[in-house]
């Protein structure tokens, strides 16, 4: 052999060595800073999310809290709806899952595995698993991460696509319908790692008191109508007062009939905690439970019921998930 061709070839092996190491090496820097980062006790996450429903963006400001108290997960997330100018809580603590409406003193409780039974795109636990379980392309800026992705309560989620920095923490994230169509956009403002946080900062009633009346009231909101009728039409619409509350009482006939009643929570002086005891459905912008073929759905200081006995659970909620403040087409 030539000493031409031993020198090529020696060049070739050196290339292909270091090579590999490169890769194992971006390998391993990866998945070491992964070790890293799932070991947080606490942070703070705020970003702008925007929403796709039915050709209305809907669009919020969300802050998710997290802590590791006494080997159990506290999980507290503050969505602010822009265009209603309402702030909604959703807290887990020890005693349960909370779903807050602070300018009201109004709390509903539920037993459920909120927010670990679903992904969602501001808690970064979820956001953690979608790396762990997708490959990641690195970038001279961080890492993309593109996959498969499938939302519990929301069909048309088909992927999704999430943007970490170097150090992991999350840049934004892309979530798509099956034709590419984006649906859901998060940009994240701030990530704040291993923050001091007490049990305090999760308690209902402490997070109830504390909130001043910085939001202004959705009732001359309603009604709210539906984009996705399931081949029914308008028929009937009333008011009716029950108990002090105002209840707007829409009537839909046709191919499924089915009944709304929307209506916003009232300010009480105390703080007043309903418990349901249903499974919760959990949206990524609200939550919701059904019992005897009635679909209740509690965001932003209204509470949506949908009655029918001709439609499924599944198309309940894709009725409910379509409501607007605009006329029916």
């Amino acid at each position: 052999m030539g000493k031409k061709k031993i020198i090529i070839i020696i060049t070739l092996v050196v290339i292909l060595v270091l090579g590999i190491g490169f890769f194992v090496l971006k390998g391993s820097s990866l998945e070491k800073t992964l070790e890293e980062v799932q070991s947080y006790t606490s942070y703070e996450l705020v970003c702008n999310m925007e929403m796709l429903e039915n050709d209305e963006l809907r669009s919020y400001q969300v802050t998710s809290t997290y802590a590791l108290i006494d080997d159990s997960d506290y999980y507290k997330v503050e969505l602010y709806d822009k265009s209603l100018n309402q702030s909604q809580i959703i807290v887990k603590n020890s005693d349960g899952v909370f779903v807050l409406t602070p300018t009201l003193n109004q709390a509903f409780q539920f037993k459920s595995e909120w927010p670990n039974n679903t992904p969602k795109p501001y808690i970064y636990q979820s956001l953690l698993d979608f790396l762990s379980n997708n490959e990641a392309i690195k970038e001279s800026d961080g890492y993309r991460v593109k996959g498969e992705m499938t939302y519990d309560n929301d069909s048309r989620v088909a992927s999704q696509e999430v943007v970490f920095d170097k150090q992991l923490n999350p840049v934004s994230v892309n979530v798509y319908d099956s034709d590419g169509v984006e649906i859901i956009n998060v940009e994240v403002t701030s990530f704040s790692p291993d923050i001091s946080l007490t049990i305090d900062d999760f308690d209902e009633e402490t997070l109830l008191s504390s909130t001043t009346n910085a939001y202004s009231s959705v009732s001359t909101s309603l009604p709210l109508y539906p984009v996705s009728l399931m081949g029914s039409v308008l028929e009937t619409e009333q008011i009716a007062t029950i108990d002090d509350m105002t209840n707007h009482i829409l009537k839909f006939t046709g191919e499924k009939n089915f009944t709304i009643i929307e209506s916003s929570l009232s300010e009480s002086e105390d703080i007043e905690v309903t418990y349901i005891d249903s499974d919760v459905i959990d949206l990524i912008d609200g939550i919701a439970y059904y019992e005897d073929n009635q679909l209740t759905y509690i965001a932003s200081g209204i509470v949506c019921s949908i009655y029918s006995n001709d439609l499924t659970e599944e198309e309940m909620l894709t009725v409910i998930s379509s409501m607007q403040s605009s006329t029916v087409k």
